[in-house]
């Protein structure tokens, strides 16, 4: 018998049909939460909530939504409210990364992700901060990338959006600590989840191989360091020395490296 939604508290999870997101629940779901899952429609999602919910005998709701879509974070919301979903755990996750050189690319590639990795994040934050402030001690968990440290060619939108989150995370972690909100930024190199995340981290070589990792791992290091209130999370040694030596080399330097590296990314849509 599933008690009442009244009083049980959920994890949201954007992005969560596959990939890290589909990571992100597993290692939710097997530490006992219950899940709010949301994602693209078309995507599976019905039949991973159904799987989850009974391996791990947790409740898993679903949403299936395009956050690019000017009211979706609304819409998320608004669903949460009228299912009597308390999120006490949000973990924006879905986002869009991908290689392409900006003067070639359509104009509606950069458009998708600055909706989808900027406008949808930063607004499902603010419509969830009063409900996650009402089951305080609460936690968000946003998705970025190693490359926000970083000017990226061929990578320039994706890199610039994650720079945003990166920035907007830490910030908003000094605002909402009064409201016992605590946020974290987790910033990993190459993550395996699907043939073109492969494809991208083959094209690096043995850079790629020395800084990838697996999804489910990353999954776990992030939710432990969350709720450690680690304020920024870079799975991984070699990926905080990169980060921290990045910082000292000089862009004369580091921009032309970045270009060669880059260039051999195979380009996406």
């Amino acid at each position: 018998m599933t008690p009442n939604n009244a009083y049980m508290k959920y994890t949201l999870i954007t992005g969560s049909s596959s990939g890290i997101g589909l990571s992100f629940a597993h290692e939710c779901a097997s530490r006992g939460m219950n899940l709010a899952l949301v994602s693209l429609p078309g995507t599976g999602l019905p039949d991973r909530a159904l799987e989850i919910s009974e391996k791990y005998k947790v409740d898993v709701k679903y949403l299936e939504i395009d956050l690019t879509v000017f009211d979706a974070p609304l819409k998320v919301y608004s669903w949460c409210c009228d299912k009597n979903i308390s999120v006490n755990f949000l973990i924006n996750n879905a986002g869009l990364a991908g290689t392409s050189c900006f003067s070639d690319s359509d104009p509606e590639y950069s458009d998708k992700r600055i909706l989808l990795n900027i406008r949808a994040l930063t607004l499902l934050c603010r419509y969830f901060i009063p409900m996650l402030a009402q089951n305080s001690k609460s936690f968000i968990l946003n998705v970025g990338s190693l490359s926000a440290f970083f000017s990226i060619p061929y990578k320039c939108v994706y890199s610039a959006t994650k720079a945003y989150v990166l920035n907007f995370s830490k910030s908003l972690n000094i605002e909402l600590k009064p409201k016992g909100i605590s946020v974290s930024v987790v910033c990993p190199n190459g993550v395996e989840t699907n043939e073109g995340t492969f494809a991208r981290i083959n094209s690096h070589k043995h850079w790629g191989r020395w800084t990838k990792i697996d999804s489910r791992k990353l999954a776990k290091i992030s939710i432990n360091d969350t709720f450690k209130g680690k304020r920024v999370i870079i799975p991984k040694m070699i990926n905080r020395f990169l980060m921290i030596t990045g910082r000292m080399i000089p862009s004369f330097i580091k921009l032309p490296f970045l270009e060669r590296e880059f260039r051999k990314e195979p380009p996406s849509n």
